[in-house]
């Protein structure tokens, strides 16, 4: 597997894999287990092999078509760090990869470091995973966006976790998402039944901006 290390900030790490089905393999497990719409798998230590039969069912597919329905992933180091606390998580070639890369970039000086996983540093897909990694890691970009979020009518927000709730997502990361998507693209099938889109759009996206300008 061709994947790069590039440290954006002392928090905030990329990992660059080209390849999308092994860039949706290698964050797989991590992800799911970070925040899977299934408690059976959210924060449990599972069998790939049943998440892949869940998955397929779930979501009526041919086959486990996880590495190209997502392209972009993000997650704390620490959580996966606990993912693979257990040696039953080690059941494919990805998942010693993650632990090698896991374990190389690990400081217990330092446990909010960030990782997301694109197939490159210059694209929308990039914005969005910076997003989330500033709203774990940045008190204040989290505040500022939380900020935003806490504006919204309760019909609206009920709207965006509906639409999230409906694409895949767990409540847990409602606001996390709202701001990433709104910060760095105007996504129909989050956005739907909403009629400020625009105007929303502005005002995350201003925010994100001006902390973009301190990593690039």
């Amino acid at each position: 597997m061709k994947y790069k290390v590039k440290k954006l900030t002392k928090q905030i790490i990329a990992i660059v894999v080209p390849d999308k089905y092994e860039r949706g393999m290698l964050f797989c497990r991590a992800q799911e287990f970070y925040e899977s719409p299934n408690a059976k798998f959210r924060g449990k230590h599972f069998s790939i092999w049943d998440y892949v039969n869940w998955y397929v069912k779930t979501y009526k597919r041919d086959c486990f078509s996880y590495p190209a329905d997502y392209v972009g992933f993000n997650i704390p180091l620490e959580t996966v760090i606990e993912c693979y606390s257990e040696a039953s998580a080690f059941e494919t070639p990805y998942d010693t990869a993650m632990w090698s890369l896991a374990t190389k970039l690990y400081d217990t000086g330092d446990s909010r470091k960030y990782l997301i996983g694109v197939d490159t540093v210059e694209t929308d897909i990039f914005e969005h995973e910076l997003a989330h990694a500033l709203y774990y890691v940045n008190d204040n970009y989290r505040q500022e966006m939380d900020a935003i979020t806490n504006q919204l009518s309760k019909p609206d927000f009920d709207c965006f976790q509906k639409n999230l709730l409906n694409l895949g997502y767990c409540k847990a990361v409602v606001r996390d998402e709202i701001q990433a998507y709104m910060a760095t693209e105007m996504n129909k099938k989050v956005t739907k039944g909403f009629k400020h889109v625009l105007e929303l759009y502005s005002s995350y996206s201003e925010v994100f901006k001006r902390y973009l300008k301190q990593i690039r």
